[in-house]
């Protein structure tokens, strides 16, 4: 349990480090990483995914703590094999750190700034580093409860 609780505090460390910097760096226009397909722009998330229930900022952050308490009475389960709790870390660190943007940023908005596209003909939703570790998370989770993964590791 304490690699999982490293790893999550790593997650939440590396979600808040790179959203100030992104609000420090990203005022103006967009930054080209990998053109066509990754800039670097900002966006402030009133929502959740895709900007669902923008502005129940209340209703987010309860679904969130609500996610907590569910990982933490399932930690058992979610921690039997490596790859569980891999997943369980990721999950916790991407959903906390989701939760101090909407706790302490005004208004709740949460900060994000990864947008990948290809050129104009498609694009996806600006995200942060909390939700790519929480999608891999839950990713991981899927895998590690298929029946070759549960053995005990």
């Amino acid at each position: 349990m304490k690699t999982v609780l490293l790893l999550a505090a790593f997650v939440v460390l590396l979600d808040q480090g790179s959203k100030e910097l992104a609000l420090s760096l990203l005022a103006g226009a967009p930054v080209p990483v990998l053109n066509p397909c990754l800039e670097l722009r900002l966006v402030h998330n009133p929502g959740a995914a895709w900007g669902m229930l923008a502005g129940r900022r209340l209703v987010l952050a309860g679904v969130s703590v609500a996610m907590l308490a569910l990982l933490a009475w399932n930690r058992r389960d979610l921690c039997a094999t490596r790859l569980s709790r891999l997943a369980f870390g990721l999950l916790a660190g991407g959903i906390v750190g989701n939760l101090v943007d909407r706790a302490l940023r005004a208004g709740g908005l949460v900060v994000d700034f990864l947008h990948v596209h290809w050129r104009d003909a498609w694009d996806f939703p600006t995200f942060n580093v909390a939700d790519s570790a929480i999608c891999i998370g839950v990713g991981l989770l899927l895998l590690a409860s298929l029946p070759c993964f549960r053995a005990k590791r």
